[in-house]
């Protein structure tokens, strides 16, 4: 009995020293995964056209076989210290250091799988650093912090989603600052919708206005998106006026299904969730949906114009029924399309 005592105090001390190792050393050489922190909103305000602000960092390649950047920084700086956001309209990763030293930057390097990235630059601010990285297209991320590092895995949309769709408030000079605010609402209420049903949603949105169809295209493209679907509210000089329309181009055609077939899914959804009148669809012949290979539409819930659907349009609880009714439509299309 002695000698199995003696064998179990042991062992326990055995497993306590060496979890006891493990701790310590994970504390000294911590690998900690920082969450995916991106948003179709722009932290920054640097536009597409405008040179990257601060002083560059020189990139350095590493090995062949590494497929991720390394980032220097300063082994005191902690995951909850570093925001990263991934500006995917301008092909930019931003990431943004509290409490990080400009100087550690001055003789640093960024080194590893650097081909991607065309340019960086760091800024110094009272809260901290942040680098900027110019990338020669979209890329999604995964970063892993250690110490003395930060590690960024980059990777191709179409490398990790089957399904793909782009979402675009477009927003009007006409609108008051209440009014787009309640467009954007809506955008994101529609993306949490849709990336619940297991669908990655890109926004072409900028709330600066620097958005433009070019980029819009080229977000389409990168990303290899199966859907667009544009976001409008409409006014009109004749208050009376309210209800539903979808806006579509006819160019886009298969068998089983055309872009009228779609924008119609659409608004049928929408109303039916808003229990609101439907107007009809209205075919364009310019503007982006004119350019685009893939199931899109733009679709407006109704006048800001007429005072009752106007009220409606800035409230919560109908922009959830709005972006309920076309998350509808857009996974019903998707689903007919996989068959």
């Amino acid at each position: 009995m002695k000698e199995l005592m003696r064998w179990a105090a042991w062992l326990g001390g055995f497993f306590l020293t060496l979890m006891l190792g493990t701790v310590i050393y994970m504390g000294m050489n911590r690998v900690v995964v920082i969450a995916d922190t991106s948003s179709v909103l722009d932290m920054t305000h640097v536009s597409d056209s405008e040179e990257l602000p601060g002083r560059e960092i020189s990139l350095q390649a590493g090995e062949e076989a590494e497929t991720f950047i390394r980032i220097p920084v300063e082994s005191s700086i902690g995951a909850e210290n570093i925001v990263i956001e991934n500006q995917y309209v301008n092909r930019r990763l931003v990431l943004h250091i509290r409490g990080a030293m400009g100087s550690f930057y001055e003789e640093r390097l960024i080194t590893g799988y650097v081909e991607p990235v065309q340019k960086a630059t760091y800024t110094v601010t009272e809260e901290g650093v942040t680098l900027y990285l110019q990338l020669g297209e979209l890329y999604e991320y995964e970063s892993i912090l250690e110490r003395g590092y930060l590690q960024v895995n980059l990777y191709k949309p179409s490398e990790r989603y089957a399904r793909v769709v782009i979402l675009d408030a477009e927003v009007s000079e006409q609108l008051n600052s209440k009014e787009k605010e309640a467009l954007y609402k809506i955008e994101e209420k529609l993306q949490a919708a849709l990336e619940a049903e297991d669908i990655r949603v890109y926004s072409a949105s900028d709330r600066r206005g620097d958005a433009d169809e070019e980029k819009t295209l080229q977000l389409i493209e990168q990303t290899r998106a199966g859907m667009y679907v544009g976001l409008m509210f409409d006014k009109d000089a004749d208050a009376s006026v309210f209800g539903s329309y979808v806006c579509y181009n006819s160019l886009y055609f298969r068998p089983w299904l055309t872009n009228g077939s779609f924008a119609d899914r659409i608004e049928r959804e929408m109303v039916g969730a808003i229990e609101g009148k439907a107007l009809g669809l209205v075919e364009v012949k310019e503007g982006v949906l004119a350019e685009l290979q893939v199931p899109a539409a733009v679709v407006c819930p109704g006048y800001l114009s007429h005072e009752t659907e106007g009220q409606l349009l800035l409230k919560d609880s109908y922009q959830d029924k709005i972006a309920a009714g076309i998350c509808a439509g857009i996974v019903g299309t998707l689903e007919e399309l996989k068959e």
